[in-house]
């Protein structure tokens, strides 16, 4: 089974499939120094992994790890500061 995914990059890199309208690529942006960016199909076949996709799922699942435990210590700050002091 094969997936097709458009992704914006740069232009000219070799075997690369660009989408293209009336036989012109389609830009999609610049980059930081002002180069055009293309949108490019991108096809992925069979179940090779994506080459990098592993350290950025260990980006992601671990700022996502970050933000549910400082949303859990606001809660247990917030619930200590409106106990009354009960047990």
């Amino acid at each position: 089974m094969a997936v097709s995914g458009v992704v914006c990059g740069p232009g000219g890199v070799d075997g690369v499939t660009y989408a293209q309208v009336g036989g012109a690529q389609v830009t999609c942006g610049a980059d930081s120094n002002g180069n055009p960016m293309y949108l490019q199909v991108s096809t992925l076949s069979g179940d090779q992994p994506v080459q990098g996709g592993d350290m950025v799922g260990l980006q992601i699942g671990g700022a996502v790890l970050g933000v549910l435990a400082v949303a859990w210590c606001v809660r247990a700050v917030r619930d200590f500061m409106n106990s009354t002091g009960e047990t």
